[in-house]
């Protein structure tokens, strides 16, 4: 587990099971599990103060696994990554199971076994 004061607690985990993303085996991701929570304010780009959800690093894997088989194009790249913006529905049973969100994660050129989860957010 990594500390960074903006983004909140980053943390690295291994997938239960290896997953194939644009012809790549994803085996590790990266967390960005603050961020996912709580969402960063667009004026100062720091966590906001009220939570948006309550996900787990389990959670977040189970969105992950969705992605398992995906062709997808980014939306841009910066440097090594390719930053993707996907939506997607909900796992997670409980009160937002079936809705819509939006997940935006990034791969590295550099580290094609990881996935990094940047955020997600509702799409409603």
């Amino acid at each position: 587990m990594a500390k960074n004061s903006d983004r909140g607690i980053i943390n690295t985990i291994k997938l239960k099971s290896v997953i194939v993303l644009n012809g790549h085996k994803i085996s590790k991701a990266i967390i960005e599990l603050d961020h996912i929570n709580f969402g960063l304010n667009l004026r100062t780009k720091k966590l906001n103060t009220t939570k948006r959800s309550n996900f787990s690093n389990s959670d977040i894997e189970k969105f992950i696994m969705l992605l398992a088989g995906e062709d997808l194009v980014p939306e841009r790249y910066e440097n090594t990554y390719s930053v993707f913006m996907h939506f997607i529905k909900c796992p997670v049973k409980g009160k937002f199971e079936g809705k819509e969100f939006v997940m935006i994660f990034k791969t590295d050129y550099h580290h094609g076994d990881e996935i990094h989860t940047v955020t997600l957010y509702p799409n409603w």
